[in-house]
Protein backbone atom coordinates (compact mmCIF):
# COMPACT_ATOMS: atom_id res chain seq x y z
CA UNK A 1 0.00 0.00 0.00
CA UNK A 2 1.26 3.21 -0.82
CA UNK A 3 0.60 6.54 1.12
CA UNK A 4 2.02 9.34 0.18
CA UNK A 5 2.16 12.74 2.79
CA UNK A 6 0.86 14.96 0.16
CA UNK A 7 -1.97 13.19 -0.44
CA UNK A 8 -2.83 13.08 3.43
CA UNK A 9 -2.12 16.58 3.37
CA UNK A 10 -4.44 17.61 0.57
CA UNK A 11 -7.35 14.72 2.20
CA UNK A 12 -6.76 16.91 5.93
CA UNK A 13 -7.12 20.25 4.29
CA UNK A 14 -10.49 19.31 2.53
CA UNK A 15 -11.59 17.77 6.32
CA UNK A 16 -10.67 21.75 7.51
CA UNK A 17 -12.62 23.55 4.54
CA UNK A 18 -15.23 21.65 3.33
CA UNK A 19 -14.22 21.89 -0.28
CA UNK A 20 -11.38 21.54 -2.88
CA UNK A 21 -11.42 25.37 -3.46
CA UNK A 22 -10.18 25.61 0.43
CA UNK A 23 -7.86 23.14 0.57
CA UNK A 24 -5.81 24.64 -2.52
CA UNK A 25 -5.65 27.53 -0.29
CA UNK A 26 -3.97 25.69 2.38
CA UNK A 27 -1.75 23.03 0.97
CA UNK A 28 -1.29 25.33 -2.81
CA UNK A 29 -2.42 23.08 -5.06
CA UNK A 30 -4.80 23.26 -8.08
CA UNK A 31 -8.54 21.87 -7.76
CA UNK A 32 -7.15 19.21 -10.11
CA UNK A 33 -4.02 18.54 -9.00
CA UNK A 34 -6.01 17.88 -5.15
CA UNK A 35 -8.46 16.13 -7.04
CA UNK A 36 -5.55 13.62 -8.21
CA UNK A 37 -3.76 13.29 -4.81
CA UNK A 38 -7.58 12.33 -3.50
CA UNK A 39 -7.93 9.30 -5.73
CA UNK A 40 -4.70 8.02 -5.53
CA UNK A 41 -5.34 8.03 -1.69
CA UNK A 42 -9.04 6.06 -1.92
CA UNK A 43 -7.46 3.57 -4.38
CA UNK A 44 -4.52 3.15 -2.27
CA UNK A 45 -6.67 2.27 0.91
CA UNK A 46 -9.47 0.80 -0.90
CA UNK A 47 -12.09 2.44 0.43
CA UNK A 48 -14.12 5.93 -0.05
CA UNK A 49 -13.51 9.11 1.91
CA UNK A 50 -16.21 11.37 0.57
CA UNK A 51 -19.51 10.63 -0.70
CA UNK A 52 -19.53 13.48 -4.33
CA UNK A 53 -22.87 15.27 -4.56
CA UNK A 54 -22.49 17.76 -7.58
CA UNK A 55 -19.37 19.63 -6.00
CA UNK A 56 -19.89 19.02 -2.71
CA UNK A 57 -17.27 15.99 -0.58
CA UNK A 58 -19.44 15.01 2.22
CA UNK A 59 -17.25 12.34 4.36
CA UNK A 60 -18.03 9.13 4.54
CA UNK A 61 -18.25 6.93 7.90
CA UNK A 62 -15.26 5.43 6.76
CA UNK A 63 -13.13 9.03 5.92
CA UNK A 64 -14.31 10.40 9.31
CA UNK A 65 -12.73 7.05 11.14
CA UNK A 66 -9.37 7.45 9.16
CA UNK A 67 -9.09 11.47 10.05
CA UNK A 68 -9.24 10.91 13.65
CA UNK A 69 -6.67 8.34 13.38
CA UNK A 70 -3.58 10.43 10.69
CA UNK A 71 -4.93 13.79 12.68
CA UNK A 72 -2.50 13.16 15.53
CA UNK A 73 0.43 12.14 13.13
CA UNK A 74 -0.23 15.12 11.11
CA UNK A 75 -0.13 17.73 14.65
CA UNK A 76 3.15 15.91 14.95
CA UNK A 77 4.50 16.22 11.60
CA UNK A 78 3.65 20.00 11.79
CA UNK A 79 5.48 20.70 15.03
CA UNK A 80 8.83 19.06 13.43
CA UNK A 81 10.28 22.32 12.31
CA UNK A 82 9.46 24.14 15.45
CA UNK A 83 11.67 21.23 17.13
CA UNK A 84 14.04 21.55 14.75
CA UNK A 85 14.64 25.07 14.98
CA UNK A 86 14.12 24.52 19.37
CA UNK A 87 17.21 22.33 19.09
CA UNK A 88 18.79 24.66 16.84
CA UNK A 89 18.66 27.16 19.40
CA UNK A 90 18.87 24.96 22.43
CA UNK A 91 15.67 25.70 23.58
CA UNK A 92 13.19 24.03 25.57
CA UNK A 93 10.37 21.51 23.75
CA UNK A 94 6.83 22.76 24.32
CA UNK A 95 4.31 21.45 26.74
CA UNK A 96 1.73 20.27 24.68
CA UNK A 97 -2.02 20.27 26.34
CA UNK A 98 -4.59 18.61 24.55
CA UNK A 99 -8.10 19.36 25.72
CA UNK A 100 -11.94 19.13 25.17
CA UNK A 101 -13.64 22.22 23.48
CA UNK A 102 -15.23 22.93 27.13
CA UNK A 103 -12.58 23.39 28.90
CA UNK A 104 -10.53 25.12 26.61
CA UNK A 105 -13.28 28.20 26.52
CA UNK A 106 -11.95 29.15 30.06
CA UNK A 107 -10.02 26.99 32.28
CA UNK A 108 -7.04 25.94 30.18
CA UNK A 109 -6.23 29.83 28.79
CA UNK A 110 -6.36 31.04 32.47
CA UNK A 111 -4.04 27.98 33.38
CA UNK A 112 -1.70 28.91 30.59
CA UNK A 113 -2.00 32.57 31.49
CA UNK A 114 -1.51 32.10 35.09
CA UNK A 115 2.01 29.93 34.95
CA UNK A 116 3.01 32.26 32.36
CA UNK A 117 3.66 34.62 34.79
CA UNK A 118 6.28 32.73 36.57
CA UNK A 119 7.83 30.68 33.97
CA UNK A 120 8.90 30.64 30.20
CA UNK A 121 7.61 27.51 29.60
CA UNK A 122 6.18 27.10 25.68
CA UNK A 123 3.14 25.76 25.24
CA UNK A 124 1.51 23.49 22.10
CA UNK A 125 -2.29 23.80 22.17
CA UNK A 126 -4.46 20.47 20.54
CA UNK A 127 -8.38 19.89 20.25
CA UNK A 128 -9.69 17.22 21.67
CA UNK A 129 -13.04 15.79 20.03
CA UNK A 130 -14.40 13.32 22.20
CA UNK A 131 -17.05 12.41 19.24
CA UNK A 132 -15.25 12.17 16.63
CA UNK A 133 -13.56 9.27 18.31
CA UNK A 134 -10.16 11.12 18.06
CA UNK A 135 -7.33 8.98 20.03
CA UNK A 136 -5.53 10.73 22.19
CA UNK A 137 -1.87 8.84 22.48
CA UNK A 138 0.82 9.21 24.86
CA UNK A 139 2.89 9.40 21.67
CA UNK A 140 0.86 12.95 21.16
CA UNK A 141 0.53 15.06 23.99
CA UNK A 142 1.88 15.51 27.27
CA UNK A 143 -1.33 16.08 28.56
CA UNK A 144 -5.05 15.90 27.77
CA UNK A 145 -7.31 17.72 30.13
CA UNK A 146 -10.79 16.06 29.34
CA UNK A 147 -14.28 15.04 31.80
CA UNK A 148 -14.16 11.76 32.57
CA UNK A 149 -14.54 8.61 31.96
CA UNK A 150 -12.58 9.16 28.77
CA UNK A 151 -12.18 5.90 27.08
CA UNK A 152 -10.43 7.12 23.57
CA UNK A 153 -7.24 6.93 25.40
CA UNK A 154 -4.04 4.81 26.02
CA UNK A 155 -2.85 7.32 28.49
CA UNK A 156 -3.23 7.00 32.86
CA UNK A 157 -6.73 8.53 33.44
CA UNK A 158 -6.68 10.85 36.98
CA UNK A 159 -9.27 12.56 38.27
CA UNK A 160 -8.62 15.88 39.57
CA UNK A 161 -11.89 18.16 40.69
CA UNK A 162 -15.20 17.25 40.57
CA UNK A 163 -17.83 20.29 39.08
CA UNK A 164 -21.65 21.10 40.16
CA UNK A 165 -23.32 21.82 37.21
CA UNK A 166 -25.74 25.15 37.35
CA UNK A 167 -28.81 26.23 35.90
CA UNK A 168 -27.57 29.07 33.00
CA UNK A 169 -30.42 31.47 32.47
CA UNK A 170 -30.46 35.65 31.05
CA UNK A 171 -29.69 37.99 33.64
CA UNK A 172 -33.74 38.89 33.07
CA UNK A 173 -35.12 35.90 32.96
CA UNK A 174 -37.72 35.07 36.18
CA UNK A 175 -35.83 32.28 37.26
CA UNK A 176 -32.81 34.44 37.62
CA UNK A 177 -34.33 35.96 41.09
CA UNK A 178 -34.25 32.88 42.64
CA UNK A 179 -30.85 31.18 44.27
CA UNK A 180 -31.68 27.60 43.85
CA UNK A 181 -33.32 26.75 40.41
CA UNK A 182 -35.72 23.59 40.48
CA UNK A 183 -35.35 21.44 37.65
CA UNK A 184 -39.01 20.86 37.21
CA UNK A 185 -39.27 24.66 36.22
CA UNK A 186 -36.56 24.51 34.14
CA UNK A 187 -38.29 21.84 31.85
CA UNK A 188 -41.43 24.12 31.06
CA UNK A 189 -39.29 26.95 29.86
CA UNK A 190 -37.59 26.65 25.96
CA UNK A 191 -34.34 24.85 26.97
CA UNK A 192 -31.01 24.77 24.96
CA UNK A 193 -29.83 21.12 25.46
CA UNK A 194 -26.44 19.29 24.72
CA UNK A 195 -26.60 16.67 22.00
CA UNK A 196 -26.73 12.91 23.10
CA UNK A 197 -23.72 12.36 22.20
CA UNK A 198 -22.22 13.98 25.03
CA UNK A 199 -21.20 13.05 28.44
CA UNK A 200 -23.95 15.34 30.42
CA UNK A 201 -26.59 14.70 28.38
CA UNK A 202 -28.09 11.39 29.72
CA UNK A 203 -27.51 12.72 33.37
CA UNK A 204 -29.67 16.14 33.15
CA UNK A 205 -32.29 14.02 31.18
CA UNK A 206 -32.56 11.74 34.24
CA UNK A 207 -32.58 14.35 36.76
CA UNK A 208 -35.42 15.94 34.29
CA UNK A 209 -37.43 12.84 34.55
CA UNK A 210 -37.24 11.82 38.22
CA UNK A 211 -38.04 15.72 38.62
CA UNK A 212 -41.24 15.00 37.20
CA UNK A 213 -40.95 15.14 33.02
CA UNK A 214 -38.22 15.78 30.34
CA UNK A 215 -37.09 18.50 29.06
CA UNK A 216 -38.38 19.51 25.31
CA UNK A 217 -35.25 21.09 23.73
CA UNK A 218 -35.72 23.68 21.35
CA UNK A 219 -32.40 23.93 20.42
CA UNK A 220 -30.01 20.71 20.61
CA UNK A 221 -25.59 21.98 20.65
CA UNK A 222 -22.78 19.14 21.43
CA UNK A 223 -21.08 22.71 22.69
CA UNK A 224 -21.54 24.23 26.25
CA UNK A 225 -20.37 27.41 25.50
CA UNK A 226 -22.47 27.47 21.77
CA UNK A 227 -25.10 26.78 24.52
CA UNK A 228 -24.45 29.49 26.89
CA UNK A 229 -24.15 32.07 23.81
CA UNK A 230 -27.82 31.13 22.97
CA UNK A 231 -28.51 31.78 26.52
CA UNK A 232 -27.16 34.96 25.84
CA UNK A 233 -29.38 35.59 22.85
CA UNK A 234 -32.24 35.22 24.61
CA UNK A 235 -33.33 31.73 22.70
CA UNK A 236 -33.92 29.82 26.39
CA UNK A 237 -32.16 28.35 29.26
CA UNK A 238 -29.58 25.54 29.87
CA UNK A 239 -27.79 23.25 32.25
CA UNK A 240 -24.03 23.93 31.78
CA UNK A 241 -20.62 23.20 33.06
CA UNK A 242 -19.98 26.04 35.83
CA UNK A 243 -16.82 27.51 34.38
CA UNK A 244 -18.38 27.81 31.05
CA UNK A 245 -21.28 29.55 32.67
CA UNK A 246 -18.86 31.97 34.46
CA UNK A 247 -17.19 33.20 31.19
CA UNK A 248 -20.37 34.50 29.74
CA UNK A 249 -21.30 36.61 33.10
CA UNK A 250 -20.60 40.03 30.96
CA UNK A 251 -22.74 38.16 28.22
CA UNK A 252 -25.82 39.01 30.39
CA UNK A 253 -25.98 35.14 31.55
CA UNK A 254 -26.17 34.27 35.05
CA UNK A 255 -25.57 30.82 37.12
CA UNK A 256 -27.84 29.30 39.83
CA UNK A 257 -28.02 26.02 41.81
CA UNK A 258 -29.62 23.59 40.77
CA UNK A 259 -32.25 21.65 43.29
CA UNK A 260 -30.90 18.10 42.14
CA UNK A 261 -27.44 18.12 41.95
CA UNK A 262 -25.64 17.02 38.99
CA UNK A 263 -21.55 16.42 38.69
CA UNK A 264 -19.19 16.16 36.42
CA UNK A 265 -15.56 15.03 36.89
CA UNK A 266 -12.92 16.90 35.50
CA UNK A 267 -9.80 14.75 34.75
CA UNK A 268 -6.30 14.18 33.59
CA UNK A 269 -4.59 11.76 30.80
CA UNK A 270 -1.21 11.55 31.54
CA UNK A 271 1.60 9.17 30.63
CA UNK A 272 3.74 8.20 34.25
CA UNK A 273 6.80 7.29 32.00
CA UNK A 274 7.06 11.26 30.96
CA UNK A 275 5.42 13.58 33.82
CA UNK A 276 8.10 16.16 33.72
CA UNK A 277 8.02 18.91 36.72
CA UNK A 278 6.92 20.65 33.55
CA UNK A 279 3.59 18.88 33.74
CA UNK A 280 3.44 18.65 37.36
CA UNK A 281 3.17 22.50 37.72
CA UNK A 282 0.71 22.72 35.18
CA UNK A 283 -1.42 20.46 36.59
CA UNK A 284 -1.32 22.57 39.88
CA UNK A 285 -1.55 25.61 38.00
CA UNK A 286 -4.84 23.96 36.61
CA UNK A 287 -6.04 22.82 39.97
CA UNK A 288 -5.72 26.23 40.93
CA UNK A 289 -7.96 27.91 38.40
CA UNK A 290 -10.75 25.36 38.41
CA UNK A 291 -10.98 26.50 42.07
CA UNK A 292 -11.23 30.20 41.49
CA UNK A 293 -13.16 30.07 38.32
CA UNK A 294 -15.82 27.73 39.48
CA UNK A 295 -16.54 29.62 42.82
CA UNK A 296 -17.65 27.12 44.80
CA UNK A 297 -19.06 25.17 42.47
CA UNK A 298 -15.40 23.43 42.21
CA UNK A 299 -14.33 21.11 44.45
CA UNK A 300 -10.54 20.00 43.44
CA UNK A 301 -10.27 16.35 44.35
CA UNK A 302 -8.53 16.73 48.04
CA UNK A 303 -6.30 13.49 47.35
CA UNK A 304 -4.68 15.26 44.43
CA UNK A 305 -1.52 15.82 45.80
CA UNK A 306 -1.10 11.72 46.27
CA UNK A 307 -1.72 10.99 42.94
CA UNK A 308 0.65 13.19 41.61
CA UNK A 309 2.88 11.90 43.98
CA UNK A 310 2.03 8.35 42.32
CA UNK A 311 2.27 9.55 38.57
CA UNK A 312 5.94 11.40 39.18
CA UNK A 313 7.07 8.51 41.11
CA UNK A 314 10.45 7.03 40.51
CA UNK A 315 10.74 5.96 36.62
CA UNK A 316 11.84 2.42 35.54
CA UNK A 317 15.73 1.86 34.88
CA UNK A 318 16.07 -0.26 31.35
Amino acid sequence: MEIRLEWLKAFRAIMQTGTITGATAIIHRTQPQISRMISGLEVSLGFQLFAREGRRLIPTGDGLRFYSQIEPLLLSFDRLPGVAEDIKGKRGKPLVIAAEPFMLQSLVPDTVRAMSQHSDTKFAIDLCVREAGVWISRNNVDLAVVALPFTQSDMEQLPFAEAELVATLPIGHPLAQHEVVDIADLAKERFIALRPTTLMRAQIDNAAISSGGPFKPVVETASGATACELVANGVGVSISDPIVARSYRQRGVVARKLSVPLRLTYGLLVNPATASSQVMAFIRCLAESAETLGEGFVDVSASLEENLASVAGPKPTR
